[in-house]
C-alpha cells in the first residue's frame, strides 16, 4: 500500500500547502480613527490630550470659539463637557 504522499494526488496537496504558506503576504495592521476626535476636527476645533493625576489621558476638543469640550460628549451627545479641574 502507498503512502498519501507518494501518490499525485497527495503530493500536489503537499506541494499547494506548502506554496500558499510560503506566498501569503504580510497584513498592516488597520489604524481606524478616533470618530470623536475626527469629529472635533470637522467642525473646526483642535484636538488637545490630557492626563489626569493618575495618569489617565481624556481627549478635548477645542472650539474655535474658545471653548474646551470633552470630546466624546461633543461627538455623542451634542454637548460641550468642560473638563474638571
Amino acid at each position: 500500500m502507498r503512502r498519501l504522499w507518494q501518490t499525485p494526488a497527495g503530493l500536489s496537496v503537499l506541494a499547494l500547502a506548502t506554496m500558499g504558506a510560503a506566498t501569503a503576504p504580510t497584513q498592516k495592521p488597520v489604524g481606524l480613527a478616533n470618530p470623536a476626535s475626527v469629529h472635533c476636527g470637522q467642525i473646526g476645533g483642535k484636538l488637545e490630550i490630557r492626563k489626569d493625576a493618575q495618569g489617565n489621558e481624556t481627549g478635548y476638543c477645542r472650539l474655535t470659539d474658545g471653548k474646551l469640550c470633552e470630546e466624546w460628549a461633543l461627538f455623542r451627545d451634542k454637548k460641550c463637557v468642560a473638563p474638571k479641574e
